[in-house]
């Protein structure tokens, strides 16, 4: 396959992403700062267990900042109500009613379009950071606030892990009701799938328990579609024995690209359900690196390494023995971890139902393209027990397998080169994006399809759209991966 040069890109899909960034602005210009008085503010304060930041105060900067900022997610919120109890959220949602304010959600800020700020009132959990490990019923009772890391870190004393996602920043809360897919989803499943029961405040601005038994219909809906129904403060979920996993990274250097991406694609196809893998490519001196967790048995590990050694000369490695934990706890792949925090941070993903060679032949394309510090990526990668579970036991459908994720994150501080970023992550997704049958992963979404939610939820969409008539019919929670009619 020839090198796909910008002019082509232009000329084949430069329409559809100007209609996709066009709405996302309209979006934003459609919510300006509200007006309410200042006396109404001022009383929302004083019933506040945690603390209120409103525009003008000397911290509201730093508060109405989220993880993926950049001139296109940045919103100037009225209040940013930092919860310090379940009870705050209640008041602010009531608020937000009274005063017909949007309300977005945040508990970790790791929205890919920064849907954990608004325009009106952000509800901030981040400060609820209670947890509790239950090592008899193996279970962990977390607020909202708490970190998928620092689940790993209390559950692995106990010899026990959690099935969350793959960054140890990123709210537990939050990835557990998008889907959840991390290390452990081919032995254990999604998140989801081990969520045992959630504490919701809902858009009436009432505090309940959700679980099988409470309501077993919304319960449902929670596992995959859950930021749509309310603000969750805490949830349950199952943890699994875990004993010393092999983990860690093999590095390759950038010319090898093609043979480590078609190795990868290998060694995933055949994959056993204790092991999972992630695939990041980059320009600069990290080059390629494959990271990797095997949690079965010593002897399949090995040959598991073997194989991953085999696909190009490694550059470097950084393999061992170690707990769940220690590997769950590793900074994420997008954080270098040098040098200053940036200014912007964008992310495009795409889905894809198999890496064929097209895909491969792009990405290496575009590798070829990128600034140093870029990193593209192939993660979740489907299989083991996700897959064998039915596509409509929770709202997250997507569990076909060998389907893969695809990902390329940047940073920058100069906002003189901020559309130049943004053109050039556009025609990164635009074009790897499937020409049909569009499917898009809550907790990865960074754009909208023609059809809109159906490519979320797929065959579990009418039954959402249902059950988001019944308990948020003007949906009042919208900051998220909506349930919304379809697109005509």
């Amino acid at each position: 396959m020839q090198s796909i040069s910008r002019r082509r890109f232009i000329q084949q899909s430069g329409v559809a992403a100007g209609i996709s960034i066009a709405a996302q602005h309209a979006d934003s210009a459609a919510h300006k700062i509200p007006q309410v008085d200042p006396h109404e503010i001022t009383r929302l304060r004083t019933q506040l267990k945690g603390q209120l930041v409103a525009l003008g105060d000397s911290d509201y900067e730093q508060a109405r900042r989220v993880f993926y900022w950049n001139p296109r997610t940045e919103q100037k919120p009225l209040v940013v109500v930092q919860c310090g109890h379940e009870d705050d959220a209640a008041r602010a949602v009531e608020f937000a009613r009274t005063h017909a304010l949007e309300v977005a959600v945040r508990s970790g800020g790791h929205s890919h379009l920064a849907w954990s700020s608004s325009s009106g009132v952000v509800i901030d959990l981040s400060p609820l950071k209670e947890m509790t490990i239950d090592p008899k019923q193996r279970t962990v009772r977390a607020q909202a606030g708490v970190f998928s890391g620092e689940v790993a870190r209390a559950a692995g004393p106990f010899g026990l892990a959690p099935v969350l996602g793959q960054c140890p920043g990123v709210s537990a809360t939050g990835v557990t009701l998008g889907g959840g897919l991390g290390w452990l989803a081919g032995l254990h499943g999604a998140g989801c799938d081990n969520l045992v029961s959630a504490r919701l405040v809902t858009a009436d601005a009432v505090a309940r328990e959700v679980n099988e038994q409470t309501d077993s219909e919304l319960f449902w809906g929670l596992r995959g579609a859950g930021a749509n129904f309310g603000v969750t403060t805490s949830f349950t979920a199952n943890l699994h024995e875990i004993d010393t996993i092999l983990g860690g990274e093999v590095h390759y250097s950038p010319r090898d690209a093609r043979a480590v991406l078609q190795g990868f694609r290998e060694i995933m196809y055949s994959a056993p359900d204790a092991f999972q893998a992630t695939l990041n490519l980059t320009p600069g001196e990290r080059g390629l690196f494959f990271s990797f967790c095997h949690a079965g048995s010593e002897a399949e590990a090995g040959q598991m390494l073997q194989s991953i050694r085999s696909i190009a000369k490694p550059t470097k490695e950084a393999v061992r023995r170690q707990s769940f934990a220690q590997l769950a706890e590793k900074a994420a792949a997008t954080t270098s971890g040098k040098g200053p925090a940036p200014a912007f941070r964008e992310v495009q993903t795409v889905r894809r139902d198999r890496i064929t060679d097209e895909v491969i032949e792009v990405i290496v394309d575009q590798l070829a393209q990128a600034t140093p510090d870029v990193v593209m990526g192939l993660s979740h990668y489907m299989h083991g027990k996700v897959c064998r579970i039915s596509p409509e036991a929770t709202a997250f459908p997507h569990r076909q397998a060998h389907s893969v994720y695809l990902r390329m994150a940047h940073n920058w501080s100069d906002p003189q080169s901020s559309e130049q970023r943004f053109a050039w992550s556009e025609q990164w997704r635009e074009l790897l994006r499937p020409q049909e049958n569009e499917a898009i992963y809550a907790n990865y979404q960074t754009y909208d399809t023609k059809v809109g939610s159906p490519s979320l939820f797929a065959q579990n969409y009418a039954r959402l759209m249902k059950l988001k008539q019944q308990h948020d019919p003007d949906n009042f929670f919208h900051r998220n991966a909506n349930i919304a009619p379809p697109k005509a």
